[in-house]
């Protein structure tokens, strides 16, 4: 946890959706897999939100995944070296 309020301007919140992929998992993952490894090295993965239920009334699962990034500070890069 952060030990003070980091500026919302530079947030982001990516979702994957299960629907996206035809629900086939495999490919949900090589998505998310695929958009991480995109990301340049000064951003930051605030939060990784899962959610799943299970076989509703359509019989298939559903899953979903937010990821919460944002752009590292100067400072927080500096203290990286």
């Amino acid at each position: 946890m952060m030990r003070k309020p980091i500026r919302a301007r530079t947030t982001e919140i990516v979702v994957f959706t299960s629907s996206e992929y035809k629900n086939d998992i495999q490919d949900f993952q090589e998505g998310v897999n695929s958009w991480l490894k995109t990301q340049p090295d000064n951003v930051v993965i605030e939060d990784i939100i899962c959610n799943y239920s299970a076989a509703g009334t359509r019989g298939k699962d559903a899953y979903s995944m937010a990821i919460i990034s944002r752009t590292a500070s100067v400072k927080e890069l500096k203290e990286l070296d």
